[in-house]
C-alpha cells in the first residue's frame, strides 16, 4: 500500500527521516525558561525601539512618519502573497522532515524575488499617484527587507521549535541595536525620513545572519510537492492570520483617504501599541504556541496551562496599557514633544485595544498550537473587516471618531476569545474569569492611584508628577497582584521544580 508523506515521516523511514521532534521532556520548565528569554527578547526590542522612537519623533514630524509608514505598509501588503507563515507550520508539527524545510525555504525565497519585481517597477507610478515623489526610491529600498526576511523564515522556525529563545533574544538586541544606532545618527545628520527607512532594513540583515548561524541548517536544492501538500492546510490558515496581522490595510486606507499627516497621528498610536504589546503578549505567543503544540495530543492536560497563560498574559498586559491610557495626556507632550498632542486620542484608543489583546494572545497561541489556525483566522478576519469598515465610513468625520469606532469593534468581539478556548479545550467561564481576576483588580487599583495623584501633588512640575505616578502605580500594582496570585506563582514553581527533578 502506498504511504502518504505524513505517514512516512511519522514512521521515521530512511526516505524521509524526521530530523526534529517537538520536545516532550521537561516542557513545563522549558516553557518558563523560554518565556524568560522571550521576555528579554521583546524587552530589549522595546527599550531600543522606544529610545529610537523618542529621539526621531523629536527630530521628525507626522508627515515623515506617515510617508515611511505608507511605504512599509505597501511593501508588507505585497509580502502577504508569500508563504512566510509556513514557518509556523514547521513549528506546530510534532515531527518534521528535511523535505519540509527545503521546500518552505525555496518557496519563500522564490516568491520574495518574484514579488520584489513589481515593487521595483511600479514604484514611480505609485509615487505619482500619491503625489509623494520620494516613494519612487523609498519603495524599492524598503522592499529589500521583504526578501531578507523570507530567507530567515526556516531558520527562525527551527530556533523557535527547539525553544532556543536565547538566540531570538540575541538577534533582536543586536539587530535592533545596530539598526537603531544607524537611524539616530542619520536623523541627527539631517537625512530625514531615510533614517526611518534604513533602520528596519539593517535590522533584517543582521537578524537573518544570526538566525542562520543559530539554526545550524542549510537548504538543499530540492522542492517536494508532497511536503508542501503536507503543510498546506495549516500553512494557508496561518498565512491568513499573518496577513491580518501585518497587512496594514488600515494604514494604507487612512493614508490615501486622509493624507500622510493624519496617518502619522494614527501611526504613532499604533506604534506605541506595537511596542507595548511586543514586550508583553509578544513574549508569550511563541512560547505558548510551542508548548500547546507539545501537548496537542493530551486533551486532558490543556485547561490548566491555558488558564496559566491567560493569567500571565493579562498580568503583563493590563497594567501597561491601562497606565498608558491614564498617563497619555501628561506623558506624550513631555516625552515626544507638543507637536504630537493631536495624537493623544489615537494613543488612548490603542491603549484600550492593547488591553483587550491580553485576551487575544492566549486564544491565538492555543488555536495555533492545537493545529486549529482556521478558528483564529475566522475571528481575526471579522475583527479586521469591521475595523476597515469603520475607517472607510467615518474617516471623513475625523480620526477621533474613527478611533472610537475601532474601540467599540474590539470590545464587541472580545468574548470570542473565551468562546474559542471553550470550543477547543472546554474551559468554563468560572475558570476563565478566575485567571483574569488578580490582574484586573490590581490594574483597577493602580488606575485609581494614578488618577488621584495629580489632585494630591498639586505643587510639583509635570515631569516630576509623571515620575511619581509611574513609581507609585508600579508599586501599587505589584503589591496587589502578588498578594492575589499565590496559586499561580506556586504552579510556576512546580513546573520549574519538576523540570529540574526530571533532568
Amino acid at each position: 500500500m502506498t504511504q502518504t508523506f505524513s505517514e512516512t515521516v511519522s514512521k521515521g523511514t530512511a526516505e524521509a527521516a524526521p530530523i526534529r521532534a517537538l520536545a516532550k521532556a521537561n516542557r513545563g520548565r522549558k516553557a518558563v525558561v523560554g518565556l524568560l528569554w522571550s521576555a528579554l527578547n521583546t524587552g530589549s526590542a522595546t527599550i531600543i525601539a522606544a529610545i529610537v522612537f523618542v529621539i526621531t519623533s523629536r527630530l521628525l514630524g507626522p508627515t515623515e512618519f506617515g510617508i515611511v509608514a505608507l511605504a512599509v505598509s505597501m511593501v508588507t501588503f505585497v509580502g502577504c502573497a508569500t508563504p512566510a507563515s509556513f514557518g509556523e507550520a514547521i513549528i506546530q508539527r510534532s515531527r518534521i522532515a528535511a523535505e519540509h524545510l527545503d521546500t518552505v525555504f525555496w518557496m519563500c525565497l522564490i516568491s520574495g524575488v518574484v514579488l520584489y519585481v513589481p515593487i521595483l517597477l511600479l514604484a514611480p507610478t505609485i509615487a505619482e499617484f500619491t503625489d509623494e515623489p520620494v516613494l519612487a526610491m523609498l519603495l524599492p529600498f524598503i522592499g529589500l527587507k521583504l526578501v531578507i526576511d523570507l530567507i530567515a523564515v526556516v531558520p527562525q522556525a527551527l530556533v523557535i521549535r527547539d525553544m532556543q529563545f536565547k538566540y531570538i533574544a540575541a538577534r533582536t538586541a543586536i539587530g535592533n541595536g545596530i539598526g537603531g544606532v544607524v537611524c539616530i545618527i542619520m536623523a541627527l545628520n539631517g537625512y530625514g525620513l531615510w533614517a526611518l527607512a534604513m533602520a528596519p532594513v539593517i535590522t533584517s540583515v543582521v537578524s537573518a545572519a544570526i538566525l542562520i548561524k543559530a539554526a545550524r541548517w542549510h537548504p538543499r536544492f530540492r522542492v517536494s510537492k508532497a511536503a508542501a501538500s503536507d503543510l498546506m492546510r495549516f500553512g494557508l490558515f496561518s498565512s491568513g492570520n499573518r496577513i491580518l496581522t501585518v497587512i496594514n490595510l488600515d494604514q494604507i486606507l487612512i493614508g490615501i483617504l486622509a493624507g500622510p499627516a493624519v496617518l502619522g497621528l494614527y501611526f504613532l498610536g499604533k506604534r506605541l501599541f506595537d511596542l507595548l504589546s511586543g514586550v508583553t503578549t509578544g513574549a508569550f505567543y511563541p512560547v505558548a504556541t510551542v508548548f500547546f503544540a507539545a501537548i496537542q495530543e493530551e486533551p486532558g492536560k490543556q485547561v490548566g496551562p491555558f488558564a496559566l497563560v491567560t493569567f500571565a498574559a493579562a498580568l503583563a498586559t493590563f497594567p501597561l496599557f491601562a497606565g498608558l491610557f491614564v498617563l497619555a495626556d501628561n506623558a506624550i507632550p513631555l516625552v515626544l514633544g507638543s507637536h504630537w498632542q493631536p495624537a493623544i486620542p489615537a494613543i488612548q484608543a490603542f491603549a484600550v485595544i492593547g488591553l483587550l489583546f491580553g485576551l487575544h494572545v492566549p486564544a491565538a497561541s492555543l488555536a495555533s498550537g492545537l493545529g486549529r489556525a482556521d478558528i483564529w483566522f475566522g475571528f481575526d478576519l471579522i475583527r479586521y473587516a469591521l475595523t476597515l469598515t469603520v475607517i472607510a465610513l467615518f474617516i471623513g468625520r475625523g480620526l477621533d471618531v474613527v478611533m472610537i469606532g475601532i474601540v467599540v469593534v474590539n470590545l464587541a468581539i472580545a468574548p470570542g476569545c473565551f468562546l474559542i478556548a471553550r470550543k477547543l479545550i472546554g474551559i468554563t467561564a468560572i475558570q476563565y474569569a478566575r485567571a483574569l481576576m488578580a490582574p484586573l483588580l490590581a490594574t483597577a487599583a493602580m488606575c485609581v492611584v494614578l488618577a488621584l495623584l495629580p489632585f494630591v501633588l498639586t505643587m510639583i512640575s509635570p515631569a516630576f508628577l509623571l515620575v511619581c505616578q509611574v513609581v507609585t502605580g508600579v508599586a501599587t500594582y505589584c503589591v496587589i497582584a502578588l498578594a492575589m496570585s499565590h496559586a499561580e506563582i506556586a504552579e510556576i514553581r512546580r513546573a520549574m521544580t519538576k523540570g529540574k527533578s526530571n533532568g
